[in-house]
């Protein structure tokens, strides 16, 4: 085999940001056995390979994304990794191995970063008969592992259609995906019965008169109003496709010469990649937040989820999430649980994000999901009537708390709840629901619970059998003992009423 050679190591891009300067490097183990695990300086966000690098924008990218090459027909191979990790003088290293594992070739390089994110690339000079089979490149700074990344040479030309050779596309700058974003983009405001505004969302315009937004942003809503150019206020009620389990929904609101944005390509983003996404950190005030696709929630029943590094505000979920190419991937939502989040009575749905969220950054909904051809169009109105809406909880709180748990402790005064919990089994099916009343005025009615499914469809209700009053500054309870032995395995909330008003709720998974 011809010897090869190896580029230096070129650290050319930074991107600032400042969560990702807040958040932690990940642990690694320990370098020798036995010992306790050591903090790694240095995280891997991504990498990708290709057979050139480009810069457009004054940015980086890898042109055709691929981790299989041709010989003789591809003449280098380019490894592009993306670190976070302390600023300062660094030493690098690319360790290439062969399939055999064999080290062929190191390259060392020196240079100081200046922000906590960056990034570079190793360029690899094939030959004319390289060995072929699955290599890696191995990444270290300072010495400590930083990453790997493997791709394969094959013999013989390269296959005809193959992504090497679609033509490139030009990469925008971020002012020029800000604008393109935000001239596509409206808030959406949901409406109550008594014609008050309860949450604000976002929503983008994927065709002539389609909005897209999330189905959290206009679920239980009396009616649904958009903020147009100018701040124009348009009615909508006429809804052209939704998926409630998926958390999307495409309104038709005809707003003439309304720019749209359009979809990349399915599953052509991928772990590391750079993303934007438009927030709303107030009504009026759009923002640019560069961000990356850190993971994916896998959800055979209702489709995966984009998992991004940042947390946006609650007035951008229905924002578009776009890649370099000013095309959008995904859809700021995907709520795991549909009712389960974007309430504007948090208070009362205490632990729901523990089952519909995500512990670190914000959901995205990927746009292959998104099916505006589906046939099931309808109206705002239709929704509410077919069941497809969870009810708001009434404005004005009755209750101070609740709790749901394994048991609790009668004796006690205030009565005393044992083993609070969200997740129940077959085998311990027994629970208790607990409400402590404190109410802002005073009230009179017959209390019950009602336990619903994933879908929104009543499994049982429990009356109390007497009426009771509740009075302001006085605390009072009232308790339910519910068995859920006989529910399968899923997702469940609990509603409670008073006097057919919604005034507490939270949700709770079954298991085996």
């Amino acid at each position: 085999m011809k010897k090869l050679t190896i580029t230096s190591l070129l650290v050319l891009w930074v991107l600032t940001s400042a969560k990702a300067q807040e958040q932690k490097p990940a642990a690694t183990p320990a370098a020798s056995g036995g010992g306790s695990p050591i903090e790694s300086n240095f995280r891997l966000i991504g990498s990708v390979s290709g057979s050139k690098v480009l810069e457009q924008s004054g940015r980086l990218a890898i042109a055709d994304p691929r981790t299989v090459f041709y010989s003789p027909d591809d003449k280098e191979i380019v490894v592009y990794f993306t670190w976070e990790g302390p600023p300062g003088q660094h030493h690098f290293e690319g360790l290439w191995k062969n399939p055999a594992g064999k080290v062929m070739m190191t390259s060392e390089f020196d240079y100081k970063v200046e922000y906590r994110r960056f990034g570079g690339y190793f360029k690899m000079l094939t030959g004319d008969s390289p060995t072929t089979g699955i290599w890696t490149l191995e990444a270290r700074i300072d010495g400590e592992t930083a990453g790997s990344h493997t791709f394969q040479i094959a013999t013989g030309a390269r296959p005809e259609g193959a992504e090497a050779n679609a033509p490139t596309r030009r990469m925008l700058n971020p002012s020029e995906i800000y604008n393109r974003g935000a001239a596509a983009s409206v808030l959406i405001e949901n409406i109550n019965a008594k014609g008050t505004r309860r949450i604000v969302g976002s929503g983008f315009f994927i065709g002539p008169g389609k909005l897209l937004t999330a189905f959290q942003v206009i679920d239980g809503a009396a009616r649904v109003r958009v903020v147009g150019p100018q701040g124009r206020l348009i009615e909508a009620t006429e809804v052209l496709a939704y998926n409630r389990r998926q958390d999307w929904i495409v309104l038709k609101v005809p707003i003439d010469n309304m720019p749209t944005l359009e979809r990349a390509s399915a599953a052509t983003w991928a772990i590391g990649d750079r993303n934007y996404v438009l927030d709303v950190p107030a009504e009026g005030n759009r923002v640019l937040v560069e961000t990356t696709v850190i993971g994916k929630q896998t959800l055979t029943a209702i489709g995966n989820r984009i998992n991004i590094a940042d947390r946006v505000a609650r007035r951008a979920i229905g924002s578009p999430l776009m890649n370099d190419f000013g095309e959008v991937i995904g859809m700021i939502g995907g709520s795991l649980i549909p009712g389960a989040s974007f309430n504007e009575d948090d208070a009362f749905g205490e632990g729901s994000s523990n089952l519909g969220g995500v512990s670190r950054g914000t959901l995205a909904i990927p746009i292959e999901l998104i099916n505006d051809s589906a046939v099931n169009a309808t109206t705002i109105d239709g929704l509410l009537k077919a069941g497809q809406f969870i009810p708001a909880l009434v404005s004005t709180p009755s209750v101070l708390n609740g709790n749901l748990a394994r048991t609790i402790n009668k004796k006690t005064d205030p009565p005393q709840v044992i083993d609070e919990k969200r997740e129940f089994s077959l085998a311990t099916g027994e629970a208790v629901v607990l409400i402590t009343w404190l109410p802002r005025e005073k009230r009179k009615g017959q209390p019950s619970v009602r336990v619903y499914d994933i879908d929104n469809q009543l499994i049982s209700e429990t009356l109390n059998k007497k009426k009771i009053t509740v009075t302001p500054n006085k605390l009072s309870y009232s308790l339910w003992e519910l068995n859920f032995a006989k529910l399968q395995p899923g997702i469940y909330r609990i509603d409670v009423l008073l006097d057919g008003d919604f005034v507490w709720r939270t949700f709770f998974r079954m298991i085996e």
